[in-house]
Parts: structure tokens; sequence; C-alpha cells
């Protein structure tokens, strides 16, 4: 075939070139994203359920429905977090499930569940999640005038939030690239109606008359149809209130006397009690969150909002328009680092060849091979429907090291045909065709190591399915170009002189060429003179692996560095939303150092997609962008010490920002959770059950996990004996307790650009003072025949009580979570707290958390490198046509991997799904140099050659290619070291585990498995 090819170089070059502009073109087109479209197993409920108490939601609402999602299949997990006024429950299944036909069952769950559930309670609702659910980027309106920590000015700030809401929100959805523009932060106004209770108690007049009122006035009912000759007309009723004058001017008629509702109350337009406020940089900010539609390319979103936002900016010059957590910053600078490595590890490999080849005709051609390989790759990528993300690119960087070896080999092989004397045709021939075997053994070899990692449960495998794609098809496309367009380049570029010979790089290559044989031959001597010594020494590293496992620490992902955190602030204290605001702007002033960019949420969060549980009043939560991820440690450091001298009570949290990888792999989730159940299910948990049994886990562990938060409530309660008494109705004294307390949203204005909710209220007044002040008019009569009046008081008692202030559930029901995000020794801790809690009659104890799921996902990998080390056996038992040669090859394998976790261990690496790939991954690739040796040794030994002279003969003619393919396997990873992007963060651990696997493992290659060679076949024929 080879021959048959060289006899039609024009036909082969023509195929190739089409096939590289055929792939250049299908690279421009490519979806570019930060990670592969990966389904996320999870569906979230959110439960709504206005001034109810978390525990009476709880009981009432979420544990009736958790029951029912009980029998959703293929449920791994479900969890609810119940608050007061709403709750969270979250549905995790195993990967590969149909999301959609989840999505069904469980809404025909929660429809079966609705008649069991509270009168009025509005449906729950069914969220899937999606990597497009994280908005793209904030965009942060705030007033150009205002100063950082200073009050805005009310009205302006009004005036921001209509703007935002109706002017800007509409501009920026109305793009196609945009699903949906999230807004939070903006004053919310209400119709606030104070009536003149004189007047109420002269006229004899209850609220619920104007409640009433207000209903016959606002009812809207409907259309009719009516003809006139020829003609057909919709006439259409409507006595819907409109305007805040509409309000004023209903009427009423008492007696004699016509009266409207503004003769008798004041009625206004008021901004409603904030519950939450959004701030950027210390200025109070209306805040928009922009989610992009699930088939818009992020260039093309940037690109058009660009255009909106500089149109906005001109528009309203008052308006200071800010971006922060932009996702595009992200994808751009991870992908342009990982493409800035991709070229620079080219350059890397070729400079290799430049040196060893000795000449500048070798290198132009293996380089010509490789680029051509690489593009041909990105032709499979198009058709296969993969993207550039940092997973495929990483794969390609990790594949260019290896693609280079075929075109390498088949190289020198010919060189050194052409040395022995033969013909320039014959050495192309003979050179390739005594190589096609061994190399297309070593390429489903390491093949064959990386289709078994898309085997790994959950999104691991999943995520990974594009690196093993990109590894195959860059290592098989270089095979094939390799033994097709190599040899027909060599043969066109040696007949002709295109380049004349330079003495500069003959002479580097005979140093190089002399000093590596020297090494060589120093090194087998060595070895064969201490068989023993060095038999010994590889055997003990199978029980150092052991040893090593054991003592590397563990973790499910790489740490990654990140100049941006997001803390979590809980006051555990009963403030109002001022009070936080305060203590979250004292908290921003401490860091003004380090802070290159703040965006504050202060209470509770006003988007209509906020799938997580919301904060509350009593909450906060702060991003802070530093300068560097080493500000991030001192920003973190000093927070806690800041928070423990002024506000010993709060609990602070830190995560880095939720980005798409954030949210696949779940990085912030604490290392160990203690779940400690109660065993007597009807028992009411109190403060003290609670606190009582953390400081006995804390004792016991001698650490101190985090605060469990209670909330101080209280207790208004009706006596119902003194209702029939004074014959009140308990309607009566809730409305007035609800109007009394401005809660009593009695109606809702429809207006043409907004929904206005109508409210009863009364006067600003303490707690004590409303009840003593606020009167109820009673059935019974004085002796005028007036109807008595008796204050609230005389109806209700208050009473001050502590509960949870989030009830959080599973499977077996309610539980308390301790959490201790980062330990030492998390299995010592397990094992501590299971035997002190084993025969304890109050508690039960489960364990959740990241060190489980690690423990899962090493066990996995370990069967995946046990499958892989099978799947090279066959292939090399294949090869060689013997069942001892295979295992002569993978003798190497315990060294390599004893030499990867010692590495980690000095440099201080955890072993996790990156690392352990990259061990699993080396041990596939070093083992082709031991491949090609024992093919060269075999082949002399069929010639007649001795044993020890064809051992030696195989080392000095594999010696410069296996040399040189090591070479630019390590030097394609180097770049991933000196680069800081989430690419090369999340690919690093890998990067270390193969170069230092190869380094060893070419030694172990070159000395070792010849001497275990000799050993195996010392007395034999």
């Amino acid at each position: 075939m080879i021959r048959f090819l060289l006899a039609r170089p024009i036909a082969v070059l023509m195929t190739f070139l089409a096939l590289v502009i055929i792939g250049a073109v299908t690279f421009s087109r490519l979806p570019v994203s930060l990670l592969p479209n990966i389904p996320i197993p999870e569906i979230t409920i959110q439960i709504t359920g206005e001034h109810t108490a978390a525990r009476e939601l709880e009981n009432t609402v979420v544990t009736p429905i958790r029951q029912q999602l009980l029998q959703v299949g293929k449920l791994r997990d479900i969890t609810s977090e119940t608050r007061d006024g709403r709750a969270i429950i979250r549905l995790k299944f195993d990967y590969g499930t149909d999301t959609d036909l989840a999505f069904i069952e469980v809404n025909e769950k929660i429809d079966a569940s609705m008649s069991r559930l509270p009168r009025g309670l509005s449906r729950p609702q069914v969220i899937k999640a999606s990597a497009t659910d994280i908005p793209v980027f904030y965009l942060n309106l705030s007033l150009k005038n205002d100063e950082a920590y200073r009050d805005s000015d009310e009205g302006k700030f009004i005036e921001l939030s209509e703007l935002a809401q109706h002017i800007v929100k509409r501009r920026i959805e109305q793009l196609p690239e945009v699903a949906m523009a999230d807004v939070t932060g903006f004053v919310q106004q209400y119709i606030r109606i104070v009536p003149d209770m004189n007047f109420l108690e002269a006229s004899n007049l209850q609220l619920s008359d104007i409640e009433n009122l207000l209903a016959a006035n606002n009812i809207e009912p409907g259309s009719m149809v009516v003809r006139d000759g020829y003609y057909e007309y919709n006439i259409k009723f409507s006595s819907v209130l409109r305007s805040i004058e509409d309000v004023r001017n209903i009427y009423f008629r008492k007696g004699d006397r016509l009266l409207q509702l503004k003769d008798f109350a004041t009625v206004t337009l008021s901004k409603k009690p904030e519950m939450g406020l959004s701030m950027v940089n210390g200025k109070r900010c209306v805040t928009l969150a922009i989610i992009k539609q699930a088939d818009e390319t992020m260039e093309q979103l940037k690109k058009s909002l660009e255009g909106v936002l500089g149109n906005l900016e001109e528009s309203y010059p008052e308006v200071e328009f800010s971006i922060n957590r932009n996702q595009t910053e992200l994808l751009d600078f991870t992908i342009d680092n990982l493409k800035q490595n991709l070229f620079l590890g080219f350059l890397l490999v070729f400079g290799v060849a430049i040196f060893f080849l000795g000449d500048a005709k070798s290198p132009i051609i293996i380089g010509i091979s490789m680029f051509s390989s690489l593009i041909i790759s990105f032709l499979f990528f198009y058709f296969f429907g993969k993207s550039l993300n940092i997973i495929s690119l990483s794969g390609m960087i990790l594949a260019i090291g290896m693609m280079i070896d075929s075109a390498i080999i088949v190289t020198d092989i010919i060189a050194q045909h052409r040395e022995n004397g033969e013909s320039l045709l014959e050495a192309c021939v003979k050179g390739t065709n005594e190589v096609i075997t061994p190399i297309l053994s070593s390429t489903f070899t390491t093949i064959a190591v990386f289709l078994p990692l898309i085997f790994l449960s959950g999104i691991s495998g999943a995520i990974f399915l594009d690196q093993a794609f990109a590894v195959s098809v860059g290592l098989l496309v270089s095979y094939f170009t390799g033994i097709i367009l190599l040899p027909v380049l060599y043969h066109i570029f040696y007949r002709r002189k295109f380049f004349s010979k330079v003495s500069l790089l003959e002479k580097v290559q005979g140093a190089i060429d002399k000093r590596l044989f020297a090494g060589y031959d120093k090194g087998i001597s060595f070895v064969f003179r201490h068989k023993k010594g060095v038999m010994i020494a590889a055997g003990l590293t199978i029980p150092l692996c052991v040893v090593l496992f054991y003592f590397v620490p563990k973790a499910n992902m790489p740490y990654l560095e990140y100049n941006e955190v997001e803390v979590k602030v809980e006051w555990n204290e009963n403030i109002h939303t001022q009070e936080n605001k305060h203590r979250t702007d004292e908290l921003l002033k401490s860091l003004k150092d380090y802070t290159i960019e703040s965006a504050t949420y202060v209470g509770t969060k006003q988007y209509l997609l906020e799938k997580e549980n919301n904060l509350t009043t009593t909450e906060g939560e702060v991003y802070i962008k530093a300068k560097s991820a080493k500000e991030i440690e001192k920003i973190t450091a000093q927070l806690r010490q800041w928070a423990q001298e002024k506000y010993p009570k709060a609990t602070l949290s830190f995560a880095p920002p939720k980005n798409i990888f954030e949210k696949i792999f779940d990085t912030d989730e604490p290392e160990i959770i203690v779940q400690l159940q109660a065993k007597n299910k009807y028992k009411p948990l109190t403060e003290q059950d609670v606190q009582a049994v953390q400081r006995q886990v804390n004792q016991l562990t001698h650490l101190k996990a985090n605060t469990i938060p209670f909330d101080e409530q209280l207790v208004i309660t009706i006596n119902k004996e003194q209702l029939i008494r004074y014959k009140v109705d308990y309607s009566e004294v809730q409305r007035t307790l609800k109007t009394a307390f401005k809660n009593n949203e009695i109606a809702t204005l429809r207006s043409y650009q907004q929904y206005l909710p109508i409210s009863l209220a009364g006067n600003s007044l303490t707690i004590n003072e409303v009840l003593q002040t606020t009167m109820v008019t009673t059935a019974l009569q004085d002796e005028q025949k007036q109807y008595l009046k008796v204050p609230l008081s005389a109806f209700v008692s208050t009473a001050k009580s502590t509960d949870l202030k989030t009830i959080v559930s599973g499977k077996n029901g309610q539980y308390i979570p301790l959490i201790y995000p980062d330990t030492d020794a998390p299995a010592e801790l397990v094992n501590t707290i299971e035997t002190n809690f084993k025969n304890n009659t109050d508690w039960e104890v489960q364990f959740a958390g990241a060190f489980f799921s690690s423990e899962k996902m090493l066990s996995e990998l370990v069967v995946v490198l046990l499958i892989s080390v099978l799947l090279m056996y066959f292939i090399l038992a294949a090869q060689f046509e013997s069942f001892v040669q295979p295992l002569i090859v993978l003798a190497e394998l315990p060294i390599d991997i004893a030499a990867a976790l010692l590495l980690f261990y000095l440099t201080g690496h955890t072993l996790n799904l990156m690392s352990a790939i990259g061990i699993v991954v080396s041990c596939g690739i070093i083992i082709n140099d031991s491949i090609l040796k024992i093919d060269m040794i075999n082949e002399l030994r069929k010639a007649g050659t001795p044993l020890l002279e064809a051992i030696h003969q195989a080392g000095e003619k594999r010696l410069r290619s296996i040399m040189m393919t090591t070479l630019t396997t390590v030097l394609a990873m180097v770049p991933l070291l000196f680069s800081f992007d989430m690419g090369s963060e999340l690919q690093k651990p890998l990067a270390v585990a193969m170069i230092g696997t190869m380094l060893i493992g070419t030694a172990v290659s070159l000395f070792v498995i010849p001497l275990v060679y000799w050993w195996v076949y010392k007395g034999k024929k």
C-alpha cells in the first residue's frame, strides 16, 4: 500500500489539502462554550405560603408533597428547606434520567397532593435545572449622583425602579439572544388607605365595610355582543379601579349623606416596606440578571447587548450602568488561554523535533503532518456535534503531544533505513511498513485507557466524554496521517533539495546523540550489574502505591483559585432590612483596601427565577472581586475576625461565584454534613435540644460546626372565650390586627402599566401601643344603646418563642445539619461521631458531603484502571501473539503510579478526578515506549541476534524516538502549569500527573523493562 501511495503523491497531497481546508472552515463554525452541553438531573420545586410560619408550612405543605415525591422513579436524593413563607424541595436523579419525563411525573405527583394541601395555597412551581439558568452577567443601574454607603434620594430611586422595570428590562428582552432579564432591588409601591377611626366609630362602621365598598367598585363583569341593524358591537362594562383618583372618589352612602372615600380616609401612594435591597460598590441599585437563550452564542449576545447599553447610556446620562459577574469574560479568557496553550505546545513540540533530528526537512515534514492532523480532527468535531470547550480543548492539548509520536517514529525509522544504505523509496516503504502494527497497537492501548472513563457514574463520566473523544480522534487521525501523508512528504522533500543542511543543527544533533547514547550505555550497564537490587526495588513499588494512596489527601475536584468570592451572612438576630444594610456597609468598608468591585443583596431577592432558597431580612449575600486569589484568602480571614469581634452571633460562609462549572460539579458542597435525626419524630425540637447535641458533637470531634440559626418569634394568641363573651367575630379581630400592622391587602388597582395592591393600614406604632389603642367594636351595648368598644389587648395575648429558622428534611424526615466545610481528617471525624452515637437513645446519625462522593469517585476510577489494564493486555496479547510479553510491558504500571502519587504528596496536590485521570492516562501512554522496544527486540531475536545483544541494539534503535515522544508529550503539557484560567487550573493536576509519570516511566521503559524481559527469556531460545 505504501508503494502504491508513493507512486501517486499528487493525489495524496490534494486529498489531505482538501481535508485541511474543510477542517479549517468547520473550525471557525464550531460552537464555543465553557463546558459541554450536559443535562443536569435535578428538579427544583418552589413553594410559597405567604404569612405562614416555617413549622406550619413544613407540617401542612412540604411534608405531604415530599412524601408524594418519594414515589418518583430513579430518584437518588430529596431534600427540602422550609422557612417562613416559602420552601424549596430539591430532587436529584440518577445521571441519564430523562428529566423531561421526570418533570412530567413530578407535576403529576404535585397535582395528586393538591387536595391534601390547605385551601388558597398557590400551586408549587416546578423548575428543571439547566446550564442556561445561570445569568450570563448582572446589569446594575444606579444614580450617578449617589455616594457610596449613603441613602439614595427616595423619589429619584423610585423613578430609577420604573425605568429599570418598564424600559431597560423590555429593551433587553426584545433581543433574540436574551431569554429573560430578571430584576431585583426595585422599590414597590402600594395604595395605602388610613381610615379615620373616629368617623368610623361615630358612623358605626367596621373595617369590613370599607373592604366591601372597595370590592363592589373593583369588578369587571365582562362584555356582551349586541346587533344594531347590519352591524354587531361588543359592549364592555367595567368598573375596575385604574388610578389612585378612582380610589379616592369612590362614593359611599351613609344615611342621607353621599360621601366619597377621601372624606373619611387618607388615600396615598406609598412605598412598600422593603424586605430586600441590591447594592453595587456601596451604592443602592436595581440589578438585572441577564439569562441567555439556550441556542444562542455568548459572542452574539455580547455584541447585541453592547449596542443596547450604548443607546441607554446616551438616553439616560444620569444613570450609571455597570456589569459584574460576567460569564462572557470567563469564557473568553479561558478559551483564548487554552487556544494559546495549544499553539505554544505545538511550537515546543516542533522545536524538540528540530534539535533531535538535526536538519530542517524532517521537522517541517513532522510539523506539516501534525498540523494536518490537528485541523482534520476538528472536522470530526463538526460532524459529531462537539463544541470547543475547556474539556475538549484540554483533550486536544493532551493529544497534541501524542499526535506527533506517530510522525516522529515513522520519520526516525525511515532515516535509520537510509543510514543503512537503502534507497529513498525503499527506506520509505520498509520503514513505514515496519512500524504500522506497533504504532496501531500503541494507539489502541492509549484509546483503551480513555474510553472506560466515560463509564464513570454521573456527570463526571459525561463531561469527560468530550476529552476521550478529542484524544481518540486526534490519535486516530494522526496515525493515518503518519502512515499515509508523512511517507509521501518525506519522499518528496528528500528527493528534491528544498532546504540545504544546516551545520549548526547537525552539530547540535550530534552532541545530543553522543550524550544520549553514552547515558543510555551507562544506565543499562548499571541496571544489569545490579539486577537483584533493581528487581526488589521495582517489586516494592506495589506496597508503596497502597501506602501513598492512603496518605495523599483526596478531593472530588481540583481546587480552583478565584479572585472572586461570595460571602453569605446570617446575622442570627431579629433585625430589619435597614439594620442589615448598615451592617453590610460596615463589612464592605472594612475590606476597601482589598476590593476592586462589590455587589450586595441585603434581605430578600425579588428575582422570579430564584431557584435557590431565597434570603431573609436577617441575611445578606456579598460578591467581592479582589486583585488576586491571595487577596481572597486575606479577605476571608479578615471577615471571620471582624464578625467574631463585632457580631459574634453571625455566621459567615464563603463560596466561589456561581458559574456553570460550579453548578454542574457542586464544588462548594461541604466536606462533611452530619445529619442528626431525632428518634422521637413527634417531639418538637427545642433550641436547648439542638444546642445540647451540637455541643456534644463539638466536644467529641474538637471541631466547631456551623451554628444552627433559630428565629425569635412573637406569637399572638386570640382568646376565643373573650370573643364569645363580647360577641365579636374571629375574622374581625384578625382583620383589625392586619390593618393595625399594615398587612391587610384588600384589593388590587389594575393600572395600565402595573398592578398596585390596595391595603388598609393604621398609623406607625409599637406593638403594645397598637394593642392598647386599637379598638374593636363589639355586639354589646351600653346604657346609651351605643356599641361597646374594647381594645385589642382584651382579645389577644402575646408571648415570645423560638424555632428553627430553616427546617431541613430528607428522605427520612427532618434532621439537624452540622456542616464541616473543611477538615484534615474526615474519615476519623465520621468514625468518631458514628461510634459515639451508635447506641444513642435520642438521636440517629447519617452522613453526606463531598468526602463520600470523592470516595465513590476514586473507587470507580480504580475499577476504570483495572478495565483499562485488561483492555491493554488483550490488545498487546493480540499484537505480540504471547500471553507473557504483555505482562512484561504492564509491569511498569505500579512504578509509574507510585511515582505520580509521591509527586502529589510532595507538591501538595490532592488525588481528585483530574489527577486520577492523569495517572490512568499516563499509564496508557508510557507503555507505548515499552511496546516499541519489545517489538524491536522480538524482530532482532527472530533474525538470530543473541538476547543481550538484541536488548542493547533495540534500545539504541528506539532510544531517539522514545526520548522525542516523551519530551513532546511533556512539553505539550508544560503551558498548562503556567496558566491560571479555569481550563488550565482544572487540567493542572492532570498535567502534573502526566509530566511526572512520563519522566519516570521513560526511565523504566529504557532500563527496567529490558531487565524484566531478560529475566523472563534468559533460559530460552
